[in-house]
């Protein structure tokens, strides 16, 4: 059995939005993470599947809540498997990465939100109040990221769980994503994951480096005191996600970024 890397990647004219109004879809230039995944699964000897299409109309569940059916769909699609890594489209990896699969002790694996810290308290308060009547499931410093999670066949007792909670509560888990602001699934998977017990393990910063643009890892502004080279990205890590990239005077996008630094890795 290999280890699996899984990418959720529906291709379409429309994208629902949080609040599941259709609107048109940005090219943000996942093939090239996609790429990226494959050239790294063909070195490690393992195997790349991408989730193409959805199980539900998003109206009913997000493509960002459909994905933790991981283990169903390989195994619907007769994959045998023995880790799977979920990791977003919008990531491209180092082809010298090492095998992070080797260093999750066959645990749920993740790496922290490492990003805006006033978001992760807003979402971390705004749904335990609201799904657990408690001011906190946990702290910041436990709060994964759901773009990078590697888990196995013994954690489907805990997505089993998790369903079982969005069928329950399913109006109020998708009101909530314009009510609270926070994404999706992230916040109510990490209090779930806190409240059914499942044990995190975290791996060292370096296999998941999100929000760039915040540490300074990329130049996007005329202005900004640093090289326009991509050394410091590849020193500070392995893997590269590219979230919270806002608008720039030098008009430097995800697609931007995504193309330029595959380039130069590949």
């Amino acid at each position: 059995m290999k280890n699996i890397v899984f990418i959720p990647y529906i291709k379409r004219q429309e994208s629902l939005g949080n609040s599941g109004v259709a609107k048109p879809r940005w090219d943000g230039g996942y093939d090239y993470g996609i790429s990226s995944w494959e050239n790294w699964c063909n070195k490690n000897n393992c195997q790349l599947f991408i989730m193409d299409e959805p199980m539900l109309p998003e109206s009913e569940m997000l493509i960002t809540w459909q994905r933790w059916n991981v283990l169903e769909i390989l195994e619907s699609n007769e994959i045998k498997y023995d880790q799977v890594l979920i990791v977003d489209a919008d990531s491209i990896v180092h082809p010298d990465c090492p095998n992070f699969f080797e260093l999750t002790g066959g645990k749920f694996t993740s790496q922290l939100t490492d990003g805006c810290y006033e978001w992760v308290n807003r979402a971390i308060k705004g749904y335990s109040n609201t799904f657990f009547n408690k001011e906190a499931c946990l702290k910041p410093y436990e709060f994964f990221q759901t773009g990078f999670v590697i888990v196995n066949k013994t954690h489907r007792k805990f997505f089993n769980k998790v369903f079982e909670f969005y069928n329950k509560h399913k109006d109020d888990i998708i009101s909530s994503y314009d009510t609270h602001r926070t994404g999706s699934d992230i916040s109510l998977l990490n209090c779930l994951r806190k409240e059914f017990g499942v044990e995190l393990n975290i791996l060292p910063r370096e296999f998941s480096i999100m929000d760039v643009t915040r540490k300074n890892l990329l130049y996007f502004e005329p202005h900004q005191w640093w090289p326009d080279d991509l050394t410091n990205l590849f020193n500070s890590g392995w893997i590269y996600q590219f979230t919270s990239i806002g608008e720039n005077s030098m008009g430097r996008d995800r697609k931007y970024w995504m193309e330029r630094i595959y380039k130069e890795l590949y």
